[in-house]
């Protein structure tokens, strides 16, 4: 469930292929992590977004120092990385919480289309449309991670 303008919303149960995308998306971040130790990589994390939101981002990343900054027990404020897998999500409902989750503080979304088999990374200053044969790079956030977009599609 999330916190949907005061609303407990009950989330659609995830199917296989939404629970394959998310674990690749979790494997390549963690794997990158292991090789950078600059944040933590969580799953299914709820992120209190004021008092009328809390969202759960599929797979979400925070820098150290965001991570540092956190002095409650629920993690506040939006994650630095926010992954979506698109499975069941209206496009309306996507879009407010892509939007909210880069008014408060995340520096990319990651959105990705499993039937398409395309990726959207969404950041305050841009948003990029990528589809397989290109690479997924997140510069400011993730210096050197560089990966092909079909990975994120591997077993399906």
């Amino acid at each position: 469930t999330e916190l949907v303008e005061g609303e407990i919303v009950r989330m659609g149960d995830a199917k296989k292929v939404h629970e394959l995308v998310k674990s690749n998306a979790h494997r390549l971040l963690v794997q990158y992590i292991l090789q950078n130790p600059i944040g933590r990589v969580f799953s299914e994390s709820m992120y209190k977004l004021g008092k009328r939101e809390g969202r759960i981002p599929d797979v979400s990343f925070l820098l150290h120092d965001t991570l540092a900054r956190q002095k409650g027990e629920f993690l506040e404020g939006a994650p630095d990385l926010a992954f979506e897998v698109v499975s069941s999500e209206s496009a309306a409902f996507m879009e407010r919480k892509v939007n909210l989750f880069l008014a408060n503080g995340s520096r990319a979304i990651w959105v990705v289309y499993p039937v398409e088999r395309t990726f959207w990374i969404h950041r305050t200053t841009n948003h990029i449309h990528l589809r397989e044969g290109q690479f997924v790079e997140e510069p400011d956030l993730l210096p050197g991670f560089r990966v092909p977009v079909e990975h994120f599609f591997d077993g399906i």
